[in-house]
């Protein structure tokens, strides 16, 4: 009977996640443009502001929210140009870390003379005090915390100013004294150096650093290096950083055979084992991630979304259409399989030949709202008719692409039903979409997704701007199907007036297997570093993810040594491969039914052995649309979905 129920739970999940339809934005406010300026980011001091503050000071311990603790304090409120290095990290013993590029000295001039990372530690019972001064010694920026050797940590940071890279480390994570050293960039002293970079670590014993960082272009102080204007190069310590066996090193596939350049933050790591992976973030650029397996002797690279506008140049280039794509902001995670999961932001941007001559100036649609997700056994995001809407989130939820949008939180029948007074009520950041910042991790088959997203109902007491939530959601069965959407701030009295951005989700969890989440808040929509307000403490949060509501018992998506994986590719075109595990001989069935229950392909019981077993079969015939498949052992069955292109 329970066998029976599973498989009865098993198919609600996907009721569940079909039910919750997407409320479409107006028409009227999609077609709505604004005009901004591209530059290349500089490393940002405070805008000139005049007016009086006072930082009314640290509070001595991390404040408790509930679940929630706040564990670091910032005036420096801007964290990224595009997407969030790695700034979390969890240790099998339940031990964390979390830093940010923090400053609170001076915020109305141009100095913020303490800049630097701002670190705080959990020793696995509470955080430590908030932290008052940074951990480097000169004033630093944009940095990355990873694991280091058996019991270590590691940050890297960036100064600016054609100065070099600070390495900061110590043998035992949350005490003793930061060994500080410099890294230089691929002309030793002279230009250029390294700017916004970013650091994991690999292998059994967390021995392998790697580090990937910017070239600093010439609007930064550089100079051009191999034929790009801000080149993305790799380096390898196994040794702490004492010495690299790979340094400054331009992959081909990076190259300027590839790319015209590559602009700060747009990229992110993350590691499992021996795996390294890092993933490209542009709206302006292919989406891809850069995978080894051997801890970075060799590298693959594995086209997610091909950009329509090949060595795209604000200089030269403009386009005839409007154009979907990513909005400057993604993550990725590895599962036990190693295999990839990327989440990202959707904007609409376009370059047109009405725009205005200077090659700063690009148009975006600031009503345009998803979150995209895939994973390596998807294959390429197969094109749409029209390449400009591949990235489209209506294309992307008919192949089963598209994980989070903004809800309607009051149940109107449509979306932004907003208080607000301004033209735009809420804050476009250096990712464009309503929905954006996402950030994603896997435990075993369960993947969580994070994201900041413009939330009804919730709006500032001026009654002008409404605030973004952390919104998550999750999947059981490694992304094939979604649960429902949950308001980390909904119904806590603590956020009814904040705004709450730069969601980060540890890749890894801790010995009881939670996810650990920390944000940003403050309780003013946009950021001061932007000139959106005046300056503001900003607090950083840590979530405990303790709680469980909407999420169902994991073991309603599992059979015990009967295991089904996701088809791949999905969607298909032609022949697709699922794989059936199990811990004894069995005969086991396969069924292919559509949407309305028919059955469409059946092949019979049959003997298959221990272990792994690949069903292939060709699905050219199908029509496009939504399938499931469902492999069957007695009374035992598991579904999964299928998407027939």
């Amino acid at each position: 009977m329970k066998k029976v129920l599973l498989v009865v739970l098993s198919f609600c999940l996907v009721t569940i996640a079909y039910s919750q339809k997407r409320v479409p934005i107006s028409k009227e406010l999609t077609k709505m443009s604004l005009t901004r300026v591209y530059e290349m980011p500089s490393d940002l001091e405070a805008p000139m502001v005049n007016f009086n503050y006072t930082y009314p000071g640290l509070m001595k311990e991390a404040k408790m929210l509930g679940d929630e603790a706040e564990i670091i304090e910032t005036i420096y409120d801007l964290q990224t140009n595009s997407t969030v290095a790695n700034r979390f990290v969890v240790w099998d013993d339940g031990t964390m870390a979390a830093v940010c590029t923090r400053g609170v000295e001076s915020p109305g001039g141009f100095a913020f003379p303490d800049r630097g990372t701002g670190y705080n530690y959990f020793d696995g019972s509470s955080w430590g005090p908030k932290p008052s001064t940074r951990i480097e010694s000169k004033k630093a920026g944009w940095p990355s915390i990873t694991k280091w050797g058996a019991n270590g940590e590691f940050v890297v940071s960036h100064q600016g100013g054609g100065n070099p890279l600070l390495l900061l480390k110590r043998e035992t994570k949350g005490t003793g004294a930061w060994i500080e050293s410099t890294y230089n960039g691929p002309n030793g002293t002279a230009a250029p150096q390294y700017l916004w970079p970013r650091m994991i670590s690999s292998g059994q014993n967390n021995e392998y650093i790697h580090l990937f960082a910017l070239t600093a272009p010439t609007g930064n102080g550089g100079t051009p290096y191999m034929g790009q204007d801000g080149a993305l190069l790799y380096n390898r310590s196994t040794d702490g950083g004492e010495t690299w066996d790979f340094e400054h090193v331009l992959f081909d596939d990076l190259g300027s055979d590839h790319y015209t350049n590559f602009s700060a933050d747009d990229y992110v790591m993350a590691s499992k084992g021996n795996i390294v992976t890092l993933l490209s973030v542009s709206a302006w650029k292919d989406l891809f991630v850069l995978k080894s397996t051997d801890n970075g002797d060799n590298w693959e690279k594995i086209m997610i979304w091909e950009h329509p506008y090949p060595f795209f140049d604000f200089n030269t280039t403009l386009m005839p259409d409007t154009l979907y794509a990513v909005d400057n902001s993604a993550n990725l995670a590895i599962d036990d399989d190693g295999m990839v999961h990327v989440v990202w932001g959707i904007g609409r941007v376009a370059r047109l030949e009405a725009a205005p001559p200077d090659p700063g100036y690009y148009n975006y649609w600031p009503y345009t709202d998803g979150v995209g997700y895939w994973n390596e056994s998807m294959g390429q995001i197969p094109e749409a008719d029209n390449p400009h809407h591949t990235m489209m989130p209506e294309y992307l939820e008919s192949i089963g692409m598209l994980v989070g949008w903004t809800q309607d939180v009051n149940n109107s029948g449509y979306i932004f039903d907003f208080e607000g007074t301004n033209d735009i009520p809420f804050s476009v950041y250096r990712s464009l979409g309503i929905s954006s910042m996402p950030t994603i991790a896997i435990n075993g088959s369960m993947i969580m997704v994070a994201y900041s997203s413009v939330t009804e109902t919730y709006v500032t007491a001026d009654g002008t701007m409404n605030y973004k939530h952390i919104w998550t959601r999750y999947s059981y069965d490694k992304g094939s199907t979604w649960g429902e959407f949950y308001d980390l701030q909904g119904d806590n009295i603590f956020h009814l007036y904040d705004e709450c951005i730069y969601p980060i989700l540890a890749f890894e969890t801790n010995s009881a297997g939670l996810f650990q989440l920390i944000y940003q808040v403050d309780n003013l929509p946009g950021l001061y570093l932007d000139e959106d307000h005046d300056a503001v403490i900003n607090r950083v949060i840590h979530n405990n993810m303790t709680f469980t509501q909407g999420i169902n018992n994991p073991e309603t998506q599992k059979m015990s040594g009967f295991n089904v994986t996701q088809a791949y590719p999905n969607p298909a075109t032609g022949v697709t491969n699922i794989n059936i595990n199990l811990d004894q001989v069995a005969n086991v069935g396969f069924e292919i039914c559509n949407l309305t229950g028919q059955k469409v392909f059946e092949l019979p019981a049959r003997s298959m052995q221990a272990g792994n077993n690949t069903i292939t079969f060709d699905v050219s015939g199908y029509a496009p649309g939504i399938y499931f498949y469902t492999a069957i052992k007695g009374a035992e069955k598991v579904t999964q979905k299928l998407i027939v292109k």
